[in-house]
């Protein structure tokens, strides 16, 4: 799947070709994604960028099911295929319906749009459920790749405390033995994929972690 050049305007009244870019931010929950993306969202606006700061599961059709299916699971291995199922169809429904429409638009300006999860998660997680590792890539291999992702790394007890500073229930995908299972997968992605991924520790200060990724994007751009 390919992505239209935007169009730059220049002083010379002639517009030149500037590639949109689909930058993904993953990794376990508790790893401080949210964080990373209103630091860059905050940094490329002023730097007279469009962003569309965007999530999976996103607010689509298939998004309720699956969040409803989180909630209730008791264990990660309960409904596996039906989860594997409804995330396939919510991530084709984001990328026609907001993602690819947004990219594809021509503009004068650079187009960015920074995602929370994508297929990472997807083969991280469902492959921790127990299905099979191929069968996920085989799923996913069809689906737009990002310019560019950051699998944000954090131990597993460090990212348990931050979830339980936000007071609330820990769900299913937050359990200690299946969240060490799924940091393992996110580190081993470069193992399966020719995806550009980098990974960034976490485990520095909010500013360290902002600092690498701005650079990589600053290079990227």
């Amino acid at each position: 799947m390919t992505i239209n050049s935007h169009l730059i305007f220049t002083s010379t009244k002639k517009y030149y070709p500037m590639k949109p870019l689909f930058i993904v931010f993953d990794g376990i929950d508790g790893s401080g994604k949210g964080e990373v993306i209103v630091k860059i969202e905050k940094y490329l606006r002023e730097k007279n960028i469009t962003v569309l700061s965007t999530y999976e599961p996103s607010d689509g059709e298939y998004s309720k099911e699956i969040r409803i299916l989180l909630k209730n699971d008791i264990s990660p291995k309960d409904n596996a295929n039906k989860l594997l199922e409804m995330y396939i169809k919510d991530r084709k429904e984001h990328l026609e319906k907001t993602i690819l429409p947004f990219l594809s638009k021509e503009s004068k300006e650079r187009r960015i749009v920074l995602c929370d999860r994508y297929y990472y998660s997807t083969i991280a997680y469902q492959s921790a459920q127990g299905i099979d590792t191929e069968r996920l890539i085989e799923l996913n291999k069809d689906f737009v790749k990002p310019d560019i992702t950051f699998i944000l790394d954090l131990p597993v007890d460090l990212a348990m405390k931050r979830i339980s500073e936000r007071e609330r229930n820990v769900e299913k995908f937050e359990k200690i033995e299946f969240m060490r299972k799924v940091k393992e997968n996110f580190l081993r992605l470069n193992n399966f994929l020719d995806d550009n991924i980098k990974i960034i520790n976490a485990g520095s200060s909010k500013e360290e972690v902002f600092e690498k990724v701005r650079k990589e994007i600053d290079t990227l751009m």
